[in-house]
């Protein structure tokens, strides 16, 4: 079985910014083979930093891609999330935004991940009402039965016949994303969360709590101490029962949250 990770880096921003996130795996003695998802365009810049094993071009050309024409959100982040399928280069696969950073090694998460008996998995919660701009109670009215909260930060996908099967239908969900009552308001266009989370109603599946395994925290500041088992998400400040490996830091790589965190990462 091969693991591995996959980055959307559909700009040159975004792939300097996955440059840092890779960094912190590697100095998290993590060297399972990492692809990004690219312009083709953009190859010799990506090779250029001799970070990535794997690079796939970007090459839409369906249906579903002339679809996506509200905003750049839904073209270069909403697309190939639900083509993810098709992108897939290892039998198991962790993606994570490229706003992310490594602060401890991840030999538990892949562990436990590899052990669960669906091969999809996201973070969340199974109920919270406040979710999609507080207005989920709608969307699951609409749509007939419980919909979970989900966060398009993390996915771990393990190659099974399931696999298709699942974004075939969130291409579908795509479609009814009106009618289910699905909220445009942001950039006005598609999001991608909440048509995820239909699909986990769909098939009865549920995220991973976020306090429940130390998978991802979230923003960390200069001033806690690193590795931190804090969970964060939502102002919980809560405790983990281990040290999350990932921390999703909100104000990318020019932010100087992330600067500090980093840093404390490679050097510290």
């Amino acid at each position: 079985m091969t693991q591995g990770y996959l980055f959307l880096a559909l700009g040159k921003k975004y792939i300097e910014e996955c440059s840092y996130l890779s960094n912190t795996i590697r100095k998290n003695n993590d060297n399972r083979p990492i692809s990004l998802l690219i312009h083709p365009e953009d190859e010799e810049y990506a090779k250029s930093l001799n970070l990535y094993d794997n690079l796939i071009h970007f090459i839409p050309d369906d249906d579903l891609w002339k679809e996506c024409n509200k905003t750049s959100f839904e073209k270069y982040c909403l697309y190939p999330r639900l083509k993810f399928n098709e992108y897939l280069l290892y039998n198991e696969t962790i993606i994570v935004d490229s706003d992310v950073l490594c602060q401890y090694n991840t030999e538990h998460i892949w562990t436990y991940l590899s052990n669960q008996s669906y091969p999809v998995k996201m973070l969340g919660r199974h109920y919270d009402l406040n979710w999609h701009w507080g207005t989920i109670s709608e969307v699951i009215e609409a749509y007939g039965n419980h919909i979970p909260h989900t966060h398009g930060g993390f996915f771990y996908l393990r190659k099974d016949p399931f696999l298709e099967l699942f974004f075939d239908y969130c291409e579908e969900v795509f479609y009814k994303y009106d009618e289910y009552e699905c909220k445009r308001y942001y950039q006005g266009g598609r999001v991608d969360e909440i048509i995820f989370a239909i699909a986990h109603s769909k098939f009865n599946l549920w995220p991973i709590p976020f306090d429940e395994y130390p998978v991802m925290s979230f923003e960390y500041t200069p001033e806690m101490e690193i590795p931190s088992k804090i969970q964060t998400e939502g102002g919980q400040n809560f405790i983990l029962s281990g040290y999350p490996s990932f921390i999703h830091m909100f104000d990318k790589m020019d932010g100087e949250h992330f600067k500090s965190l980093y840093k404390r990462i490679m050097y510290d």
